[in-house]
């Protein structure tokens, strides 16, 4: 049985009657410390001043951060020590938010309503692997990778059932360390004894790296018809196929994976970058005007988003009469980079030029006239930098 008195536990739930609940469980199984968060943002500030042995969140926060966004965010900042267990606690059962979740590879995830003896359950299964794991999860988080392959090793020999779980770490750890021949022994290895979807992903993903893209692509092929909801597959297929120039193909791909895992920003934002670069503005909007809503509470979020967003729309209007929903969202996107465009001078001298760009492609000469004296507005004032020659001269042709 593991000690759950020795353990530091943070609970994150909007809910007062879940929270009440979650506690007195955790405190009924021996934990002393536990902290208390009722929103994403105040369980930041805490993990940034604390460890905790186990993290349990809500999937549903009310307003603000969700709890895919709250995980998205303390991964991708490394909040987080390996040596923690993070159990994931939702209502919900969708694919979309299941796929979401586990995309940032919570340790679990639970369904309410739990009982208490599941909860516990549950929780001595991942702490008792966390404990085994110890040494290897503090060696990756030194960011050890020899060191981590040597307990790995260690581990092996003394818990044989953990043998699988090792050798997933130590082909992540040589694909770490640029040893990409020793990641396809360890995934290929692996993939004799059994057939799992993790040591096909690491072979295919070696592969790549290898730069042997027509045998990685037809792995992560085999890999997505054995299990269509492994959505990193789609994402290193998406890669694949760049690399080969094959970019139609690779869209079609980025559009399957956001039909399964609609949440990921990073997704979004690919599909709109690689959709600008084919001139499917079309798709392009559709995907930045849905990264400009993720990003509002997302770690990931940044005025390039927004900028692309804007970019999709003036090349929309380069083909096509726009629509009044469209204009509005050219408009509602604008007002979002406003804190962007006044604390960077590229931000805003960008948002310029794409502003009168749109404007040029519905030929609305006075529109584009005005925006133009705007932006020498913003040059006298040092926020943007001076417009050039040649959207003067563009503008007095179109006058």
């Amino acid at each position: 049985m593991i000690d759950f008195s020795q353990k530091k536990a943070i609970l994150i739930e909007d809910m007062a009657e879940a929270r009440i609940l979650q506690k007195k469980m955790l405190t009924d199984f021996g934990f002393k410390s536990i902290d208390i968060a009722m929103k994403a943002e105040s369980a930041i500030e805490l993990l940034r001043d604390n460890t905790y042995d186990l993290i349990l969140s809500d999937y549903n926060l009310g307003n603000g951060k969700d709890g895919q966004q709250l995980l998205e965010e303390v991964r991708h900042s490394e909040l987080i020590p390996n040596t923690s267990t993070y159990l994931m606690v939702t209502a919900e059962t969708s694919i979309e938010m299941v796929m979401g979740a586990i995309e940032y590879q919570p340790d679990g995830y639970i369904t309410k309503p739990f009982s208490q003896a599941l909860l516990q359950r549950r929780l001595l299964k991942l702490v008792e692997s966390k404990e085994k794991l110890r040494s290897v999860n503090t060696a990756l988080d030194s960011k050890n990778f020899k060191k981590a392959i040597e307990e790995c090793e260690e581990i092996i020999e003394k818990y044989p059932y953990l043998e699988g779980k090792c050798h997933r770490i130590i082909g992540e750890c040589y694909i770490s360390l640029g040893r990409y021949s020793d990641a396809k022994n360890v995934y290929s290895t692996a993939l004799k004894k059994q057939k799992m979807p993790w040591s096909l992903f690491g072979l295919a993903k070696t592969l790549f790296l290898m730069e042997k893209y027509v045998s990685a692509e037809k792995k992560f092929q085999q890999l997505m018809l054995d299990n269509k909801f492994f959505v990193n597959a789609y994402d290193w297929l998406a890669k694949c196929l760049i690399a080969q120039n094959r970019h139609d193909e690779a869209k079609t791909v980025l559009i399957d994976a956001i039909e399964r895992s609609p949440k990921s920003i990073l997704r979004q934002i690919e599909l709109g970058k690689l959709s600008l670069q084919l001139k499917d503005y079309f798709l392009a909007e559709m995907s930045f005007r849905r990264a400009v809503f993720l990003a509002k509470h997302s770690c990931f979020n940044s005025p390039e988003i927004y900028l692309n967003h804007l970019r999709s729309i003036a090349g929309m209007a380069s083909q096509e009469e726009v629509l009044p929903r469209q204009k509005d969202g050219f408009k509602s996107t604008l007002k979002k980079i406003e804190e962007f465009r006044l604390e960077d001078i590229d931000v805003a001298t960008s948002t310029h030029e794409i502003t009168i760009q749109f404007y040029l492609n519905q030929n609305d000469s006075r529109s584009a006239t005005d925006a133009l004296a705007l932006w020498e507005s913003d040059y006298q004032e040092g926020l943007a930098h001076q417009p050039s020659e040649q959207h003067k001269v563009t503008l007095d042709i179109e006058g």
